[in-house]
């Protein structure tokens, strides 16, 4: 495998790994289906040990909210009473 193959291969890693769909991914970089297979079983593997059998997507938690807590100790976002 010469480096323009290796580059393409980490590329639809890095793309299946972002959840673009695997025939996107073959259109996109001349890849056939067939062999993005076993990198898609690869990458779905690794979601299933970081996450169980969650899905990162699967979350949908809305709007994050952002605490600006200090080492101190103190809270800026509280006010005292």
């Amino acid at each position: 495998m010469n480096r323009t193959d290796k580059a393409k291969m980490d590329a639809a890693k890095r793309m299946l790994r972002g959840k673009i769909d695997i025939e996107e991914v073959s259109m996109m970089l001349e890849i056939p289906v067939a062999a993005l297979l076993p990198l898609k079983e690869e990458v779905d593997e690794e979601v299933r040990k970081v996450y169980g059998n969650t899905d990162a997507y699967d979350f949908d938690s809305g709007q994050v909210l952002f605490d600006s807590f200090q080492d101190t100790g103190e809270d800026a976002d509280l006010q005292e009473e």
